[in-house]
């Protein structure tokens, strides 16, 4: 699992926080404790006083069995050295008379007391409370004041999880921006409202979507420049072959042809660099006026008909729709009839080419179903690699599928292949563009500034 530098934040502030909670509760609960013991400690002394001053007459001389509540202090008032107290709420217990004055602690009849001792004009008070009633009170009065640290704590990390998520909102959307970078759509990533800390991150970013700009138009100026001054000297060397032909005597004919089809081959390559170049070529600004499909499918289907028939290949098209797609009408032609072609060459004498068409979300795709021999599984991931040939057996560029995938890719399209999976031999190729309706809405959902509304 990659790490997750917002989950590390989030679990290094839950632990802070909980850390804290745990500490700060810890320390309310002693200081509770020690607060509700001094506050019991007071209250045994204001006894003390009290009976001192003359409460101690309330106190019967011979007070009933059983009646001193447990958890009630017990006050004993005596002469030095008598047996028996003058006045005693519980005469069974026999506090320690040697105590020093002040508090103490002893254990009496076997249970822990705490003693409040006051010497005064020859007269002994003792104030005494059992621990174990001292400790139930501290310790309920002290969870207490957990509760707001256990209903608290949940909350702010809670508040720490949302802050940290919305806090990464921004790198977010920077990272979605950055997935949707590729050749096609390059555009500098915008720094309003980018933390100070990711902005040498951004601006590194677009100093290199700069310059993969500059490489990639470079590439694409020399590859046009290149194809097209190809272009012109081959042009020259078919006349000259035409025009050479009839002088040919019979027994040079074949090499000849041979000569022929090579410029020939020559020139397809050349047609198919200046369409790959302006298939790189960026988008221009501006609306794209939406194409009709299905019209382009049925176009591409006349132009390999003659070539279909003459090899007894069915080709067909069905299931057409009526969308439109936001993308040039030519852009869809050259996708299309690049698809249709291939198939046409792949498919054995005899076979079946089908293309039909269907709407999916936002998008539009036009697949084309061929009987022909398959690609390897291990080759798929490859097939729209520039010159790359699935079949060394068939002739072409290895040009025509990395054109489809460069024109639908700049329109925010794909092109996928994909073995057919019913159980017969061939494959199924379709080009995806967006539906027209689709952009149109996603426009009108955009400010000026191409941000979302």
């Amino acid at each position: 699992m990659k790490p997750s530098l917002r989950n590390n934040l989030a679990i290094a502030l839950g632990l802070l926080v909980s850390a804290v909670a745990i500490a700060q509760g810890i320390s309310s609960y002693q200081l509770c404790r020690a607060g509700m013991s001094a506050l019991l400690d007071l209250r045994l002394e204001q006894v003390a006083v009290r009976m001192r001053n003359g409460l101690a007459e309330t106190i019967p001389a011979t007070p009933s069995r059983g009646s001193q509540p447990s958890r009630d202090i017990v006050i004993t008032i005596r002469k030095p050295g008598a047996e028996v107290p003058l006045r005693s709420t519980d005469p069974s217990l026999q506090l320690p008379q040697d105590a020093p004055g002040g508090f103490t602690s002893a254990q009496v009849a076997g249970e822990g007391w705490r003693i409040y001792t006051l010497r005064d004009e020859g007269t002994l008070i003792q104030i005494a409370q059992r621990s174990s009633v001292r400790d139930e009170l501290e310790r309920e009065t002290a969870l207490t004041t957990l509760w707001p640290t256990l209903v608290l704590l949940p909350l702010v990390l809670a508040a720490v999880l949302l802050i940290v998520r919305v806090s990464f909102r921004k790198m977010n959307q920077l990272g979605n921006e950055v997935q949707e970078i590729d050749a096609a759509h390059l555009k500098p990533l915008p720094s309003a409202g980018v933390p100070t800390e990711l902005l040498p991150f951004v601006d590194s970013i677009n100093r290199m979507i700069v310059r993969l700009a500059q490489s990639i138009e470079a590439e694409r100026k020399f590859i046009a420049d290149a194809a097209h001054e190809l272009r012109t000297p081959l042009t020259a060397l078919q006349l000259q072959a035409d025009n050479l032909q009839p002088h040919i005597v019979a027994g040079n004919q074949e090499r000849f042809n041979e000569l022929r089809s090579g410029i020939a081959r020559s020139s397809a390559l050349i047609a198919q660099l200046l369409r790959l170049a302006r298939a790189d070529a960026p988008l221009s600004g501006g609306s794209i006026a939406p194409t009709d499909v299905s019209r382009v499918v049925v176009e591409a289907v006349a132009d390999v008909l003659p070539i279909a028939a003459a090899r007894s290949i069915d080709i067909g098209a069905e299931q057409m729709v009526t969308d439109k797609a936001a993308v040039p009408a030519a852009d869809v032609a050259i996708a299309v009839k690049n698809l249709v072609s291939n198939a046409v060459r792949y498919t054995p004498d005899g076979g079946t080419i089908d293309l039909s068409m269907r709407t999916d979300g936002q998008t539009i795709w036009v697949e084309v179903t061929d009987t022909g021999p398959g690609i390897a599984e291990e080759l798929l991931p490859r097939v729209f690699d520039r010159f790359f040939r699935a079949n060394l057996d068939v002739e072409g560029t290895g040009l025509g599928l990395s054109i489809v995938k460069s024109i639908t890719q700049k329109y925010g399209g794909d092109a996928v292949i994909r073995n057919r999976g019913d159980g017969r031999s061939g494959v199924v190729a379709a080009v995806i563009f967006p539906l027209a309706r689709a952009q149109a809405e996603r426009n009108a959902a955009l400010d000026p500034h191409g941000r979302e509304l």
